[in-house]
């Protein structure tokens, strides 16, 4: 199930697209788009209202496991995603693989990931966030300074 939101609605109440594939140029990460994927509903919507408190311009998409993560990325092309690590289906390594794949065969951005996990991260993880400073790893439970403070970091580096 993905639950998807706009921080803007039309007269009707129903979320209105803010930015086509590529936001604000050919290839370049939608700014006004974040991913949040986790297996877990409750936190799924927690940082939603929190993102959406803080960051009301931005639209908030949400997937509950990888491969549905995979498919809502490649309509939004987002500049954020706060990804789990542990969930059924895909994973987060596996969906951070095959967004990484996308990105370069479409020639796009690639966005800011940021996992999220309670557990200790793979080695692999550990590499994909020492290697490009874009991204991010945040141990759970989280609080809520850290959850907008990693968000707006990507935002920044995303320019």
């Amino acid at each position: 199930m993905t639950d998807s939101s706009a921080s803007a609605h039309d007269g009707l109440g129903k979320p209105t697209v803010l930015g086509a594939p590529g936001g604000n140029g050919a290839g370049r990460c939608n700014r006004e788009r974040i991913l949040v994927v986790d297996d877990s509903a409750g936190i799924r919507q927690l940082f939603r209202v929190i993102l959406e408190s803080a960051l009301p311009e931005r639209a908030i998409d949400l997937a509950d496991n990888g491969a549905e993560a995979v498919k809502v990325f490649e309509d939004g092309h987002h500049a954020v995603v706060l990804m789990d690590l542990n969930m059924p289906i895909m994973d987060g390594q596996a969906a951070f693989m095959r967004i990484d794949e996308i990105c370069h065969s479409r020639n796009w951005e690639m966005p800011c990931v940021v996992f999220c996990t309670g557990y200790a991260p793979p080695a692999t993880v550990r590499r994909i966030v020492a290697k490009n400073s874009a991204h991010g790893l945040l141990a759970k439970p989280l609080t809520e300074e850290d959850l907008l403070e990693a968000v707006r970091r990507c935002l920044d580096h995303c320019g």
